[in-house]
Order: structure tokens, then sequence, then C-alpha cells
């Protein structure tokens, strides 16, 4: 059964030219993995220093495994964990309108 893991990324504080050009490559992937549901939500902070991905994986060995196939993981560190609850407004049933 799929569990939910949040990877906390933390990125290079100086992004160099070899960071930047692994950039286009990175966010294709990202597509990809959201497009299968491997990644649930995906976020970087707004002074890109730090991001927090949902992932949907059996266990934290796949998630990791997905993570080391990231264009730029030579470029950052993370961390993994499972969670018991992710819940949002997005995950709930669209809200009636009567018109």
């Amino acid at each position: 059964m799929k569990k939910n893991f949040m990877v906390e990324l933390f990125l290079p504080e100086e992004m160099d030219i070899d960071f930047m050009r692994m950039i286009p490559a990175h966010r294709a992937y990202i597509n990809e993995l959201i497009n299968v549901g491997s990644i649930v939500t995906y976020s970087i902070s707004f002074d890109r220093t730090k991001g927090w991905i949902i992932f949907s994986a059996e266990d934290a060995a796949e998630v990791l495994d997905i993570v080391q196939q990231f264009p730029i993981h030579q470029f950052i560190t993370i961390e993994i964990s499972e969670l018991f609850i992710h819940d949002g407004e997005s995950f709930r049933f669209p809200k009636l309108n009567y018109n």
C-alpha cells in the first residue's frame, strides 16, 4: 500500500552555472513524476533555498531511489519523513455551486 512521504530538500545557497543548466531537465523530470502520481505536491521557497515534495510511494527507500535520479541530486541534501496525515482543500470533494 502506498504511503505519503515528505522530502525536505536543501538547495545550494549559491547556484552556479552547472546547477542552473540542470534546472530544465529537473523540471521535466518533476513534471513526469507528477503526471504518473509519484509526486503529489512540489513546492520551492521564495528564496530558492528549500523545497518540499510530497511523494506517494511504498517506502522511504523508493523515495530515495527517485530523488537520486533528480538531475540536481548532487547539489542538494534531503530529509525524508513518512507522513501520518497529508490533507488540504485540493483533496476534498469539489464544492457545490448553487446557481
